[in-house]
């Protein structure tokens, strides 16, 4: 299927190979993941973005520069990817995207992905997204706004014990 076209199989090869499949190479997972993503698959533009260096069954490292594989995050995050949206907003709070080269730090920019990613349910999403709000980062300080996120994260499954500590400081903040 993958090799007439089919762009899910094409994924689907290339995310075997990244995480149980050592019959295909981490040259080819690339290749597929390409295939997939030049169909618009939005994972597999993902999957393109942040392919990690592939060592378990060759030496192999994404041929992408820093500037094309934010490209293909940027694509899989317009496209709905929560992942990418999630990424591209953590890699615009900090700046760290190509060593700061390729993508600057721009805190606006990094809320409005992290919103993107916490309503379509991406937990970190929505604890990063309620820290900025509590902290009128990248946008107005809404406390109310941060702890409604705070407490979907938490309720979500947000892991860290931190996050009920940040909403006790949020209650007793004005």
């Amino acid at each position: 299927m993958a090799e007439v076209g089919n762009c899910e199989a094409q994924y689907q090869l290339g995310f075997l190979a990244l995480t149980e499949c050592d019959l295909i190479s981490g040259r080819e997972a690339f290749s597929w993941f390409r295939r997939a993503a030049e169909t618009g698959h939005a994972d597999a533009m993902y999957q393109l973005a942040t392919f990690p260096d592939f060592s378990r069954v060759e030496a192999f490292e994404s041929p992408l520069s820093a500037e094309e594989a934010w490209s293909w995050l940027v694509r899989a995050a317009e496209l709905g990817c929560r992942q990418a949206q999630y990424d591209a907003g953590a890699y615009l709070a900090t700046g760290d995207w190509g060593n700061g080269q390729v993508v600057k730090q721009n805190l606006a920019s990094a809320v409005a992905w992290y919103r993107l990613a916490a309503e379509a349910g991406h937990v970190d999403a929505q604890f990063n997204l309620a820290t900025m709000l509590m902290n009128g980062e990248g946008c107005e300080r809404d406390l109310v706004a941060a702890k409604t996120w705070l407490k979907r994260a938490m309720a979500g499954g947000y892991k860290y014990q931190y996050a009920a500590e940040l909403l006790a400081q949020m209650d007793s903040l004005k």
